[in-house]
């Protein structure tokens, strides 16, 4: 019983980091800032700095269920006022934060029910840190061979990558934009997704790492003295 809660509690464990990994990099600003500096977003799409800047936070905040809407975002565009976004990103951004949706709430549920658990193993008078040590380490072990895989496989060829995604994930072709037309994709081009790729990829890597590490470094410390002892 203690192993199989201890396995539970990884995996709630790993559900937590995902999410947050792709969370983080998702709302963090000041990447857009050095994304949007280093492909000169603002002089693509002609708005200026500020009010790019004010878009993407009215965006970012409709990803996170903080407004209702992006229809209502209007912007200085070439010289003339606009509305920033047109239907199909609209459309698009609609099934977007449907996945961002279900995302917060994997995270929450991941971080309750591994809360339970691991206040259920204390109760129980389980060894808490020995179970969760080791079970944790095996599980992110095992998370860091799959996702070396598919990290491998997505370098391979980034932009089929990106495409399939789309594919499983979006039962529609609104994702399919047009940069003549579309400011969205000019905003956040294949170069943008890149980089955030990186990012995630980073965190999905150092954090199981440096878990794996500290459980190790516990178990050894701890256990040595009674060696084959469980």
């Amino acid at each position: 019983m203690r192993w199989a809660m201890g396995y539970l509690t990884a995996l709630c464990l790993l559900v937590l980091i995902v999410s947050q990994s792709i969370i983080i990099p998702t709302f963090f600003m000041p990447f857009f800032r050095w994304q949007f500096d280093r492909l000169g977003v603002s002089e693509t799409i002609q708005v200026e700095y500020q009010e790019l800047m004010r878009v993407t936070t009215e965006l970012l905040d409709y990803m996170r269920g903080r407004r209702d809407s992006i229809e209502d975002i209007y912007a200085v565009v070439a010289g003339e006022e606009r509305r920033f976004f047109s239907d199909i990103e609209i459309r698009h951004m609609i099934d977007v934060r449907i996945l961002y949706d279900r995302l917060f709430i994997a995270r929450n549920v991941a971080f309750f029910a591994m809360v339970a658990l691991v206040l259920g193993m204390i109760l129980l008078r389980y060894r808490t840190l020995y179970v969760l040590a080791r079970c944790t380490r095996e599980i992110m072990a095992g998370f860091l061979i799959l996702a070396a895989i598919a990290i491998g496989v997505i370098a391979i060829d980034f932009d089929r990558s990106f495409e399939i995604f789309h594919l499983i994930f979006f039962n529609n072709d609104y994702w399919i934009l047009d940069p003549r037309v579309d400011l969205l994709i000019n905003m956040v081009p294949l170069s943008f997704f890149i980089h955030i790729s990186i990012f995630i990829a980073l965190i999905l890597g150092l954090v199981p790492v440096a878990i794996i590490i500290a459980s190790s470094v516990y178990l050894r410390k701890m256990y040595r003295p009674s060696f084959g002892t469980l």
